[in-house]
């Protein structure tokens, strides 16, 4: 064979594999894009208060009482489930370099929140940074005194903020107590700007811890003031609250004391609700618009009349 044969056997052969190999990407390509465009249902968690005509509570309501509407369409309730009003709670707060301005607030915030407790209520206290910096500062207490002299103590510090990674081992440490009593109430406080950089978790690793239980996050966010990512920062903190059936209370860039309370109102008049529903939402769209949320109770037995209370919204963020 002549020289310039075997050469052009040889581009023949390279050419093949080329092909080949173009051939093989691009399928690795299309399942890879076809893998990022499956996503999981819309499935809503939400919870509910029930009131007679006093405002008092009503212990006794079944899954049949209830109807729940989104944007005025009613939803098929698949999950129901009542729990008893002593919360365990991870109070968890950012004290990265970016929520600075916010330290007296943030201060602020979680002393009320104390205050709100419920007397037999459990909470531990989280204070976040980096990867290197996220410290429980105060175990398993009812002792509002020891929860507040733990705030005092709390300072802001540079570093890459981890708001995943402080939301993962807090869920960890609640879930220990979660597994052994599921009849009470367990949630995550989360305060931050939910501006994530250098998490060692991703966000599926959470759901899969979150999956299967009752563990839900709260978030009174300050996004809109997240100094470098502030879309990311407001898409985190709807997927976070979204998936786990909590709320994301989202702060203006220019708030008020005032705006703070009635954020924690809402999030403890959430954590004081008796049940716990779950639905696929027939919109399956992530369009990133507010859903609003209602709540029908049916009349007792004897004519009572029962009414409901539920969050007024929620997001499905786009993604």
């Amino acid at each position: 064979m002549k020289f310039s044969q075997i050469v052009f056997a040889l581009f023949l052969v390279c050419l093949v594999g080329f092909n080949f190999a173009y051939s093989q990407d691009n399928s690795k390509k299309e399942k890879s894009k076809n893998k990022k465009t499956e996503q999981n249902p819309i499935v809503v968690k939400a919870n509910v208060a029930v009131l007679d005509a006093a405002e008092n509570f009503v212990d006794n309501i079944k899954l049949e009482d209830l109807k729940v509407f989104e944007d005025g369409v009613e939803q098929k309730i698949t999950y129901f489930v009542k729990k008893e009003p002593i919360l365990n709670l991870g109070l968890v707060v950012d004290n990265s370099g970016s929520m600075k301005k916010n330290l007296d607030e943030l201060m602020k915030s979680s002393s009320i929140i104390i205050d709100s407790l419920l007397p037999d209520s459990e909470v531990f206290v989280v204070r976040f940074v980096d990867s290197d910096t996220i410290e429980v500062i105060q175990e398993w207490t009812s002792n509002k005194k020891d929860l507040k002299e733990a705030i005092e103590i709390m300072f802001v510090q540079g570093g890459q903020s981890t708001v995943l990674d402080a939301v993962y081992l807090s869920a960890e440490k609640i879930l220990e107590r979660e597994r052994k009593d599921k009849s009470k109430r367990y949630a995550i406080i989360l305060i931050s700007d939910a501006e994530e950089r250098d998490s060692y978790y991703n966000f599926d690793e959470i759901m899969a811890l979150f999956k299967g239980t009752d563990l839900q996050v709260f978030l009174l966010s300050f996004a809109e003031n997240a100094p470098l990512a502030k879309k990311k920062a407001r898409l985190l903190s709807h997927l976070l609250t979204l998936e786990t059936g909590g709320t994301v209370y989202s702060l203006p860039k220019k708030h008020s004391q005032d705006d703070i309370l009635h954020a924690l109102k809402s999030i403890f008049g959430e954590l004081r609700s008796q049940y716990i529903i779950g639905y696929t939402s027939t919109n399956q769209k992530r369009d990133g618009l507010p859903r609003k949320l209602s709540i029908q109770v049916t009349d007792s037995a004897k004519g009572e009349t029962r009414k409901g209370v539920i969050r007024e919204s929620f997001v499905v963020p786009k993604e």
